[in-house]
């Protein structure tokens, strides 16, 4: 297989799984609906069926709701199913048949089996199962057309040393790629995560001497990262997971299911939208307020590090004179800073110059919850973000939010010694490994108590 160096892609890894998600879902619901309809037709000769029967599309209402909510949870719609469609089909009819056990269960207790054609719901069940399979078939064959990219679920990197590999993955010479591990930086993470592009799962090949420096690496992307082992050949009670026979350690494993993904999403998409609306005066009131009392633009954008460690622009109200505002950020803003217009002081001790960064929410770049995004050029004291700590890049294997645990907590403001990044980068790992939605809420309840903080300026 040629060894290719991959560019960024133009489709991102969420647009492709929620293509996925409702081509196959909508694919399902036809084919239930058109198998119980034709069954319909098949046995009681009419698509209404005999009067005082429940017909096919009465038995299609009770089915379906519960086969996709039975297909959601048990991974039938998941991207893997482009790798490996059998299973895909699998766990479709076995979505199908708990389906069907659970509408007898619900006629049987109902005392509505007298009412419900036998015959019908076995042959409709039957032509169901030949949809469900149908489905994937066709989106299998005509993935590319469909989802505008099938990614590569496998991006194999080989750092000088050489493994078998199979069809259907990516295979990257680091050296070619320019991927240098042992250089923890910004630039480094970024042109990881464009190389691996959609990839849900990173192996690197690799000398024992650059492990270490891969598993830092990997960990700030949200696939799943591993590392070839072939000395633990001999330990098989040690074998964590395998990759064309060969011993692999997990060294990243992506926080997120994509279930929690698209909760996490429309979660944004609902509370940025009604904040919004609900700020759009105070959004007004400043956005005049800078264009009456200062020249240039209202907006101010900054490069930050966003999920997967990949550059976006930040929007901020600007609370800085033109000239003298600091794109790179590698000049902390102190108390006092005479860079600051009186406007903007107001802005940032009442956190409002934050408010922009919900249109970063619509867009995608960021949540209302998560760590917050950093300058590349950021330092605690001296000293770059990620040369403080080489847990820093675990941080980016999700998007940067808005708030954050750190900042109900206290850690904000100006990070003048080593250890208000590692207080700050504690609360961040913390929510990584223990999120919930119910926990983004509680957060945002405690955030309104901080937006004012003697420690904005």
């Amino acid at each position: 297989m040629q060894r290719v160096s991959r560019t960024p892609v133009t489709v991102s890894k969420e647009i492709v799984r929620a293509r996925l998600y409702l081509l196959c879902l909508l694919g399902d619901l036809a084919g239930l609906f058109l198998s119980f309809l034709f069954a319909n037709w098949l046995i009681l000769g009419a698509l209404l069926g005999e009067p005082g029967k429940p017909h096919g599309l009465v038995m299609f209402a009770m089915v379906a709701p519960l086969y996709i909510l039975l297909a959601v949870q048990g991974g039938a719609y998941g991207i893997h199913m482009l790798d490996n469609i059998r299973r895909g089909i699998f766990r479709g009819l076995l979505a199908l048949a708990q389906a069907a056990l659970l509408m007898l269960l619900i006629v049987y207790l109902g005392k509505i089996a007298e009412q419900l054609s036998r015959l019908t719901f076995v042959t409709g069940l039957g032509f169901s199962a030949i949809s469900v399979a149908l489905v994937r078939l066709a989106i299998s064959r005509l993935g590319a057309r469909l989802l505008g990219e099938v990614p590569h679920l496998t991006a194999v990197i080989m750092d000088g040393v050489e493994i078998a590999t199979g069809p259907h993955m990516e295979l990257i010479d680091a050296a070619s790629a320019d991927l240098h591990p042992g250089r923890h930086d910004a630039d480094m993470a970024a042109r990881l995560a464009a190389v691996v592009g959609m990839a849900e799962r990173v192996i690197v090949a690799c000398p024992m001497e650059r492990m270490a420096d891969w598993s830092a690496a990997l960990k700030s992307l949200s696939a799943r990262g591993e590392i070839v082992v072939p000395e633990l050949l001999r330990f098989a009670p040690a074998r964590v997971d395998e990759f064309d026979g060969q011993p692999t350690i997990i060294v990243a494993g992506g926080p997120f299911h994509f279930r929690d993904r698209i909760i996490k999403r429309i979660f944004d998409i609902i509370v940025a939208t009604a904040a919004t609306l609900a700020l759009s005066p105070v959004l007004i009131a400043a956005a005049l307020a800078i264009k009456l009392t200062s020249p240039g633009p209202v907006i101010f954008k900054q490069p930050r590090i966003g999920r997967d460690a990949r550059p976006f622009n930040i929007y901020k109200f600007r609370s800085m004179r033109t000239e003298a505002s600091d794109r790179k950020a590698d000049k902390l803003t102190a108390r006092d800073d005479d860079r600051v217009t009186s406007v903007g002081r107001f802005l940032r001790r009442t956190s409002i110059d934050e408010l922009p960064q919900l249109f970063n929410v619509l867009r995608g770049d960021m949540s209302i919850v998560g760590p917050r995004p950093h300058a590349a050029a950021a330092k605690a004291g001296d000293s770059l973000y990620w040369e403080v700590d080489e847990r820093y890049w675990e941080r980016h294997c999700i998007k940067p939010g808005m708030t954050g645990l750190a900042q109900v907590r206290g850690h904000r403001g100006s990070t003048d010694h080593h250890q208000d990044l590692i207080d700050r980068l504690q609360s961040d790992l913390e929510y990584v490994t223990k999120w919930s939605i119910w926990r983004d809420l509680r957060i945002i309840f405690a955030t309104i108590g901080v937006l004012v903080h003697h420690k904005a300026y």
